[in-house]
């Protein structure tokens, strides 16, 4: 297959690191577009619009494609996901188990993951150059252990074709032509045209003239902030699994204690099912934790009445019979209002089920949010019920087609919302060269 030059449209000194190394090998757009129509246009030079733009390129070196990305470097999040490694995916053995990982879009999900998921995704990495590895939690990342590995591969393979890059651009408006082709108009007043548009933009970027509904959009996938200084006193112990409840929403996992509050894939598991909920309540609301969550209330209470029993003499904030850490035990006890250099002989039972409570209905406070890292996934998007879940393809409009995080799509952490872009933006690629 013939190779043909990557174009890029935007000055050399703003181009990524990674096209400078090719500059000479590279024709570069003059600011002022021609009358070229293309046969596609993607907004968004992410991991969807991106991995779109390769499939094509490589399927058909011929077809006229443009990416307008809004920032200065493409594939922005994928250069820090899983903190500059980037987690392509995840190990996955039945799609069904694997799409409850979606708060949203997981059931519109299944189909497209039969024909496209993380199994097709690893091979198609390890095919273009880029072996993987699966870690014991199902993480898959690049062997080469950095994005750069990831992102080389999406490049060069469009590299293939025909495609035209321009950066820095920001796209505001959509136009519907009366030969049905779009019209694609940037802040500037530039505008190019396409027999095909694929928007594949971030969450919250929504352009006028789609007619699409949209989900209001909110932040998911972050970690709690408390006033409880008690509590952030313990900061750094980890639990490896709890239960907790909040607004209606139930999460399991393990819980990190921060300086400004709670975090680990608990907590980013209830803030990203409750995205939604938490948000009207402004993130302020009464959290409930269960430290062992493999233990009934009624059994936790029998385990202190016997080693009451067998060890009257000892101090009760000395030694957790349960098996949580020693600081941790002394705030459970220390909430169930009892001294903790007091002898377990002289505890009550009725303050033994003080600390039962405390075990399994531990309440906290929060009182606002912090982002994951460096990584920010918002829930809302493109209404999912307007679109073709077989081809991406808007029910609205023929010729418009969406991809990764402008639907109303979000996954947990753990590379499942990249593989969302993979797969919706194959999908969409797989349309338009039919």
């Amino acid at each position: 297959m013939k190779k043909h030059s990557l174009s890029l449209s935007v000055d050399r000194a703003s181009c990524p690191t990674t096209f400078d190394q090719r500059t000479d090998k590279m024709s570069i757009l003059p600011n002022k577009p021609t009358d070229i129509s293309y046969d596609l246009i993607i907004v968004g030079g992410g991991a969807a619009g991106m991995f779109a733009a390769a499939i094509c390129a490589e399927a058909n070196p011929d077809l006229k494609i443009l990416v307008l990305e809004k920032g200065e470097k493409l594939l922005a999040k994928v250069r820090i996901s899983g903190g500059g490694r980037c987690n392509l995916t995840h190990e996955c053995s039945d799609i069904r188990s694997f799409v409850k990982n979606y708060p949203r879009g997981g059931s519109e999900l299944i189909g497209p993951f039969h024909r496209f998921g993380p199994h097709e995704t690893m091979e198609w990495f390890e095919a273009h150059g880029v072996p993987v590895l699966t870690l014991d939690d199902g993480c898959v990342f690049p062997h080469a252990d950095s994005s750069d590995a990831i992102i080389q591969a999406l490049l060069k393979t469009a590299s293939l074709g025909s495609v035209e890059i321009k950066t820095k651009c920001e796209v505001t408006k959509i136009q519907v032509t009366d030969n049905s082709k779009f019209t694609v108009i940037e802040a500037n007043g530039d505008d190019y045209s396409c027999n095909h548009l694929l928007i594949a933009t971030g969450g919250g970027a929504f352009i006028e003239g789609l007619r699409h509904t949209i989900e209001k959009c909110v932040p998911s996938l972050f970690s709690f902030n408390t006033p409880d200084s008690e509590l952030k006193a313990l900061a750094g112990i980890v639990i490896e699994n709890v239960e907790l409840k909040a607004s209606g929403i139930n999460a399991e996992g393990t819980l990190l204690i921060t300086h400004s509050g709670v975090s680990g894939p608990a907590i980013l598991r209830l803030s990203s099912f409750g995205a939604s909920h938490l948000r009207q309540e402004n993130y302020c609301f009464e959290m409930q934790i269960n430290w062992s969550p493999s233990l009934t209330e009624e059994k936790v209470f029998q385990i202190l009445s016997d080693f009451k029993n067998k060890s009257p003499h000892k101090q009760i904030g000395t030694w957790s019979p349960i098996g949580l850490s020693s600081r941790l035990w002394h705030l459970i006890v220390s909430r169930a209002n009892i001294d903790h250099t007091q002898e377990w002989g002289q505890c009550p039972n009725k303050s033994l089920r003080h600390i039962a409570t405390q075990v399994c209905a531990f309440k906290l406070q929060i009182n606002g949010k912090n982002k994951h890292k460096e990584e920010f996934v918002t829930c809302g998007g493109i209404q999912l019920k307007e679109i073709n879940f077989k081809t991406m393809e808007s029910r609205i409009k023929p010729g418009l087609y969406f991809a990764g995080e402008v639907l109303n799509i979000d996954g947990l952490t753990g590379g499942f919302n990249l593989q969302a872009a993979w797969t919706t933006g194959y999908l969409a690629a797989c349309d338009v060269l039919a």
